[in-house]
């Protein structure tokens, strides 16, 4: 498992990138450029798929987004394997400094899933709502000229809008926006009851097993401490996504330059 987890933690940032350059993307400031160019040469008033370069973009963000998790979802399940294999062998392991050198191992590896699970949700997000992905990329808040203009046409019409593709570009954008949030946030809240659930079963097991011969450096701690923290974390975030799914427009217009 150590070996697969080492080959795809690269992968999860080099493949997308790889897949944006064979594009015609170099860098970020070429995707940045083009999205102020796909808005700028956007109609307003009709569905992001009558404007072509946008949806060009728009497929590419959601593809970029797609095999970005596929690949951080093989390193989740890589990582969930290795972190089993270490636990094992710390439970194994006798008293003295090869438990403490296992219990740090394991603790590296915790951090590092819940590394991969973070890139995991990210972009499954991003997946399914790539228009906002794409749209977060306009610089909005140095906005001048052409762009200021836009902006400006879609900041007026948000707050009248309802989310729908079938509407125009601002209604679109709200839509999107609004799944955006509401993804993560039952992604964040699966995730984070799952973690908390993770760390209680911990607590719980190491309580049943309490006694005079127990020893201080069991695994459970680790787990209570990464897992319950980290699970508290996405669970706040859940919260904080609701509340913006449920109210999208002034989180929408900030990031429009509104704010």
């Amino acid at each position: 498992m150590l070996w697969a987890a080492a080959l795809l933690t690269p992968a999860v940032f080099l493949a997308p990138a790889g897949l944006v350059s064979s594009r015609g993307y170099s860098g970020e400031s070429e995707l940045v450029a083009a999205s102020e160019s796909a808005f700028l040469h956007a109609d307003l008033s009709g569905p992001v798929a009558d404007s072509q370069a946008l949806a060009e973009l728009t497929a590419l963000w959601r593809e970029f987004h797609l095999l970005k998790a596929v690949i951080a979802g093989l390193l989740v399940l890589a990582l969930v394997g290795l972190a089993s294999t270490v636990r094992c062998r710390v439970e194994a392991a006798g008293r003295g400094r090869r438990r403490w050198l296992l219990l740090s191992v394991y603790s590296g590896v915790i951090v590092w899933l819940l590394g991969a699970l973070t890139v995991l949700l990210a972009n499954v997000q991003g997946a399914a709502a790539p228009f906002a992905s794409v749209a977060s990329l306009l610089p909005a808040a140095h906005a001048t000229g052409e762009l200021e203009v836009v902006l400006s046409h879609l900041r007026e019409v948000v707050p009248s809008g309802t989310p729908s593709p079938a509407g125009g570009i601002a209604s679109q954008l709200l839509g999107d926006f609004t799944l955006y949030h509401a993804v993560f946030a039952v992604l964040a809240a699966a995730t984070g009851s799952l973690l908390s659930a993770v760390a209680l079963r911990a607590v719980w097991r190491r309580w049943r097993l309490r006694g005079p011969d127990r020893s201080p450096q069991q695994t459970w701690l680790v787990q209570t401490i990464l897992y319950g923290a980290s699970g508290g974390l996405f669970l706040l975030l859940a919260l904080a996504n609701v509340s913006t799914s449920v109210h999208p427009v002034p989180a929408l217009l900030a990031s429009l330059g509104g704010g």
